[in-house]
């Protein structure tokens, strides 16, 4: 039931210095800007979605998400989370995904919070070829007052930063075999050559 989804929270509120200046989630992958491509595939995954910036901007009113700006720009992904915990009051766990992840996993959700449920965990982050995915994470909506107070006064921006307060459970995500034409679902595109 929708009830029971997460907030999407897309976050997108980094400078994309590494693109050349270009806006990474209005670049077209395959005709269609990233941030739609990303849009269509996890809407069906929450309750509700949002765009996490540092400032307001008109060039995603187009895309018709609620914006959910930083109540400090400039101070990391950590900012992102806590601005959409203070958005939505802490009503719901909240579901990370970067701008710049075309192949987000349709079924992220599902399996994040079954595993939240099973371990009784606040935070669920994939674990893909060994690496932590902490940028995909679900966390629990319990651990809302921490997370703000962490970035608010103690200036702390990083999510992984915060993981050994908390219950930390890791969901080894299924990697897929290399002569399998798909790619890593939590690829992320950093630089003009990796949109190539």
């Amino acid at each position: 039931m929708s009830d029971s989804k997460p907030v999407g929270l897309i976050l997108c509120g980094g400078r994309s210095s590494r693109m050349m200046s270009q806006n990474k989630a209005l670049v077209e992958f395959n005709d269609v800007p990233l941030l739609q491509r990303i849009k269509s595939r996890l809407e069906p995954q929450v309750s509700r979605l949002l765009l996490n910036l540092a400032e307001e901007s008109d060039e995603y009113r187009s895309f018709g998400l609620e914006l959910c700006l930083d109540i400090k720009p400039d101070a990391g992904p950590l900012m992102g989370l806590a601005s959409a915990f203070h958005k939505t009051d802490a009503e719901k766990n909240i579901l990370l995904c970067p701008c710049d992840a075309p192949f987000v996993p349709e079924d992220l959700v599902v399996n994040l919070a079954e595993m939240m449920a099973a371990e009784n965990a606040d935070i669920v982050c994939p674990l893909y070829g060994g690496e932590l995915q902490p940028t995909f994470a679900l966390w629990n909506r319990t651990t809302a007052k921490r997370v703000i107070t962490a970035v608010t006064e103690e200036g702390i921006g990083g999510l992984k930063a915060l993981y050994s307060r908390f219950d930390l459970a890791t969901l080894e995500w299924p990697q897929l075999d290399q002569h399998q034409p798909k790619p890593n679902p939590f690829f992320n595109i950093n630089t003009p050559e990796e949109l190539s």
